[in-house]
């Protein structure tokens, strides 16, 4: 986003004629703000500054940016011209514009705590110094997160009023049902808080919330026991806690997967405007009815979302598929038989070649699913899910995935895609999006879609 307001301001300076700056010059300014951007630490804390602070670290990077600025002129005039007015412009343009920029993403940042893909955090706690945690749990003025929930150990009727007081949309879950709750509803993150209770206690917590494949935080110094899962230190509200997790992506590859899901998203969209002008008459022809399939899905930690296909079955699939139970395929929590007589001709084709897959570059553009992740289960699957099952909704879902590469027609076992699941999350990285994506157009040029 700074690059936008580095452009503008040379933009800008180059419009004087007295700066003396050519626009074509441009990329070495783009290395210059690099260079100030990482020397200042410009991205540290972003979430956490306040305004006053914001000002300061912006005005730090604009110095850093001029002195750069001007060892870059004064030693090679040859690969960059620009006037002392036009420096003195461009550097007071290009700080004015970094900042507005970043109190612009602040303040988008800030209205999307409340949305459906902000961080959903569930806390145990104890009725002991529940006003000092009530008071450091405070999400209102970070871009943590959004409060889903709590259990409170000692179930103490005046202080959960007290919390209900502060976070009206906090739902209170007792103990024997806290576990059910996490793995029925949206939660991100888990935050245990309980100071006078045994280690063992907090580690049986630890061991079953594990098994979810969601982040579990714990007020710090509770780490002196064994876990499977990977441990960093981080800060939650005004907590400094440990936070025990599968996945510690780097953030590089998350921002690349971001950024190949939306020029995939729109390419794939294009590809299918074109295709629908050939498929939609045909489904409409071979079977009257809508040409798309839109049902509610269920993604990534439980949110629920509207998940698109082109219709490839009739109309009544859903009532016939309770009849054909007894010839389901799949062991477990999916519906898969050879022959399903629900199948349309035109539908038989376009699960063969992936074609009816088309409309969820919609979803991807949406945020909704990303280009490789998990299948997305329907809400009656999801339902029933045990906690390790969940562990693979810890991931955003996809179009294609390790599981649809790796010869999903003849798996026959739910606990495999979940195994082959689990083994994607934990070993992600971009590099393996990207072979996926290239077996997967193998897989569909050999016409090994859906049955």
């Amino acid at each position: 986003m700074d690059l936008i307001a580095v452009t503008i301001a040379g933009y800008i300076t180059s419009l004087f004629t007295n700066a003396e700056f050519e626009f074509n010059d441009i990329i070495i300014v783009y290395l210059i703000h690099f260079v100030a951007f990482y020397v200042g630490n410009t991205y540290k804390h972003f979430r956490r500054r306040k305004i006053t602070q914001e000002v300061k670290t912006v005005m730090g990077y604009s110095l850093i940016f001029s002195l750069v600025l001007s060892i870059v002129i004064f030693f090679s005039k040859s690969f960059i011209h620009i006037s002392r007015r036009g420096m003195l412009l461009i550097s007071i343009l290009n700080g004015i514009f970094i900042f507005l920029i970043h109190l612009f993403v602040r303040y988008y940042m800030k209205q999307k705590i409340f949305s459906l893909n902000s961080k959903k955090v569930f806390v145990i706690l104890e009725s002991d110094k529940a006003d000092e945690i009530i008071e450091r749990l405070d999400f209102s003025n970070t871009l943590d997160g959004e409060l889903k929930g709590f259990t409170l150990f000692d179930e103490d009727a005046d202080t959960v009023k007290k919390i209900r007081a502060k976070f009206p949309n906090a739902n209170y879950v007792r103990v024997h049902n806290m576990m059910e709750y996490v793995t029925k509803n949206v939660v991100d993150e888990v935050l245990i808080n309980l100071k006078s209770t045994s280690n063992s206690a907090i580690e049986k917590y630890v061991r079953d919330l594990e098994l979810l494949g969601i982040d579990i935080s714990l007020n710090i110094p509770y780490f002196d026991f064994e876990s499977d899962a990977d441990k960093k230190i981080t800060k939650l509200s005004k907590f400094n806690v440990l936070t025990l997790s599968h996945t510690f992506y780097k953030p590089l590859h998350v921002f690349a997967k971001r950024m190949m899901d939306c020029v995939g998203a729109l390419v794939g969209l294009l590809i299918t405007m074109c295709v629908s002008m050939i498929i939609i008459p045909l489904i409409m022809f071979d079977s009257p009815g809508s040409p798309f399939f839109v049902q509610e899905r269920v993604g990534k930690n439980g949110r629920r979302f509207n998940f698109y296909k082109f219709r490839s079955m009739y109309l009544d699939a859903d009532e016939v598929k309770n009849k054909l139970q007894s010839s389901n395929q799949m062991k477990g929590l999916m519906f898969k038989m050879d022959n399903d007589p629900r199948v349309t001709r035109v539908g038989s084709f376009l699960r063969k070649t992936s074609l009816d897959e088309l409309p969820q570059f919609y979803n991807v553009l949406k945020g909704d699913m990303s280009l490789v992740g998990t299948r997305p289960p329907t809400v009656e699957e999801y339902e029933q899910y045990t906690p390790q099952q969940k562990r693979r909704l810890s991931f955003k879902p996809g179009i294609t995935g390790l599981w649809q590469v790796s010869g999903r027609s003849e798996i026959t076992d739910f606990d495999k895609v979940v195994k082959l699941d689990v083994e994607y999350i934990t070993n992600w990285t971009i590099w393996r999006d990207i072979k996926i994506l290239f077996l997967t157009i193998k897989v569909v040029l050999a016409g090994r879609g859906a049955k």
